[in-house]
């Protein structure tokens, strides 16, 4: 129950922090976007590349530190073992996995297509119900999720070492 309830936190700050970026201007995004959006679109300009990293920071950080201090809080508060710390992190990390494949990827993204996520001079690109194309996005998160889980057993296991 209590690794439920930090999947929903964590999804939900994650999300929190993801939507305004979109919102502000979609081509803060646009390298996460099909090529056949973003093919013969001029690059980011310097002012869109400075913003998206200051509104990216939020989420970014989100991603990452909280799955690393929830593996610390389970070495050395709950005192997992290495397995138990690493499946722990491992379940967080695909839910958020999962929650950005189906509700922002395929349902708002491909299904939905709100304007906000819509670049300017794209509008009706087939690109944007390229399913596929965030599955494929999936797959390669869930590599990173099963990497990134096994890094933070591996450093919480080494921070229950130090502090013995």
């Amino acid at each position: 129950m209590m690794l439920f309830l930090h999947c929903l936190v964590y999804n939900a700050l994650a999300v929190s922090a993801l939507l305004p970026i979109m919102v502000k201007n979609p081509r803060y995004m646009m390298q996460d976007y099909p090529a056949e959006i973003t093919e013969g679109l001029e690059g980011k300009t310097v002012k869109e590349k400075k913003e998206s990293f200051l509104f990216g920071l939020p989420f970014i950080s989100i991603l990452f530190l909280y799955p690393l201090i929830f593996s610390l809080y389970g070495k050395l508060g709950l005192h997992y073992t290495f397995f138990k710390n690493w499946m722990a992190v491992l379940v967080i990390a695909l839910s958020f996995n999962v929650v950005d494949l189906l509700i922002l990827d395929w349902l708002i993204f491909c299904s939905i297509t709100p304007g906000w996520m819509v670049i300017p001079g794209t509008e009706g690109n087939p690109g944007y119900k390229n399913y596929l194309y965030h599955f494929i996005g999936f797959l390669k998160g869930c590599v990173f999720s099963v990497a990134g889980s096994i890094i933070f057993a591996a450093i919480s296991e080494a921070a229950g070492l130090i502090l013995k």
